[in-house]
């Protein structure tokens, strides 16, 4: 699959699951949700993965919970909040950043136009030092 394709496949299957359920729900709902339109698209899924990293030598485990990564290429947070908190987005640089993935979205379902609920990040790869 072209990773670039991804984002707008995910993006479908949210506002696929919006369009049905509309906001009010909680956030468990929609993540049980997603994941069938998901499996319906056939891509590889993976929710609630635990963030891992290397620290100083220290395998961490426990950091933070993906709820899920689409295709090894994409983190997706879903989120069903009166307001996105401003901590959101700098936790998804954080996320992307440790676990190696350029691609991340943050999906707000509680709103009433899910277009307004979607925030997408793109880490720039950093050159290979020389």
């Amino acid at each position: 699959m072209d990773t670039e394709d991804l984002p707008h496949l995910v993006i479908r299957a949210c506002m696929q699951v919006h369009a049905t359920l509309g906001p009010g729900l909680t956030r468990e709902a929609y993540k049980e949700c997603l994941a069938v339109e998901l499996r319906d698209l056939e891509l590889p899924v993976e929710r609630d993965r635990p963030l891992s990293f290397d620290y100083r030598g220290h395998h961490i485990t426990c950091a933070a919970q993906l709820d899920f990564v689409v295709d090894e290429a994409l983190i997706l947070r879903v989120l069903a909040v009166d307001e996105v908190g401003p901590m959101e987005r700098p936790a998804m640089e954080t996320w992307l950043r440790l676990s190696g993935l350029r691609t991340g979205l943050i999906v707000n379902f509680q709103v009433p136009v899910m277009r307004k609920g979607i925030q997408k990040m793109t880490l720039k790869r950093r050159e290979a030092e020389p």
